[in-house]
């Protein structure tokens, strides 16, 4: 018999799925240190085969507070407010909206969804230029809208709401606080959204509070690979590794 770890009330076993949930939020916290995003590309499909999606999303959103929060206050200060708050009113909007999916649609769905939002938002990435020029078209509102949607019913707003910010064409300094503050923002949103609708439960927080010091201590690792290794050109290994995550996860989904 595995033995058990008691917090707030809960207990969980030391088992292989815990023990794979802390290797897969060390290796994207090695990803958010290396890229300076991506985390919840990785955390949310693989968690949701292991304890399913609606707790994989919540995990997802709330391990990201403590590497947030750090960066919030030099970028509260730096950020063109009224690009910040235009967005995170869209999000007060549209999350609640994606919430409402991830609680209401069948879990086997949803997994099948998170792992094809994130092939989605991996090409995204890929194609970040071209993606700057088509959503420069559309404008805050439509950003804010499906990154809305997106984040509340799969915790993968960001390369969404990061490329609407860099169509906007402002200094790098602003468009780095923007999306920092932004990032803050939807962070809070999506927790609020949460509790709200009773998707904040112990496990997720038991879980969370577990992965935080495996995330972080990946950050690390990922900002010293990144001072070592910038020279080599890994974001297409990365997004390659994420892709081939999501076929994995939806494979096992679907067979």
């Amino acid at each position: 018999m595995p033995g058990l770890i008691e917090l707030f009330g809960f207990s969980v076993a030391l088992d292989i799925k815990l023990a794979l949930m802390c290797a897969v939020v060390f290796v994207a916290g090695i990803i958010r240190g290396f890229l300076g995003f991506g985390s919840a590309l990785l955390i949310v499909p693989v968690l949701s085969v292991l304890y399913g999606p609606a707790l994989a999303v919540v995990i997802g959103v709330l391990i990201e507070i403590p590497t947030s929060l750090g960066l919030l206050p030099v970028a509260i200060r730096q950020a063109e407010r009224r690009t910040v708050m235009k967005m995170l009113l869209t999000f007060l909007v549209f999350v609640p909206v994606g919430t409402f999916l991830l609680k209401s649609v069948n879990p086997e769905l949803m997994k099948v969804v998170i792992s094809l939002v994130v092939l989605v938002m991996v090409g995204i990435i890929a194609l970040q230029e071209r993606m700057v020029v088509l959503l420069s078209h559309f404008g805050t509102l439509f950003a804010g809208a499906t990154s809305g949607v997106a984040q509340g019913m799969t915790g993968m707003a960001g390369p969404l709401f990061v490329t609407a910010l860099l169509a906007r064409g402002e200094s790098a300094i602003q468009t780095r606080a923007n999306i920092v503050a932004v990032a803050g923002g939807l962070i809070t949103i999506s927790a609020t959204s949460f509790i709200l609708a009773n998707l904040v439960t112990q496990q997720a927080v038991f879980y969370t509070v577990l992965g935080t010091p495996a995330i972080l201590l990946g950050v690390w690792v990922g900002s010293a690979l990144f001072q070592r290794l910038s020279r080599w050109n890994l974001r297409g290994v990365i997004l390659a590794f994420l892709a081939l995550t999501a076929l994995v996860t939806l494979a096992q989904t679907l067979l």
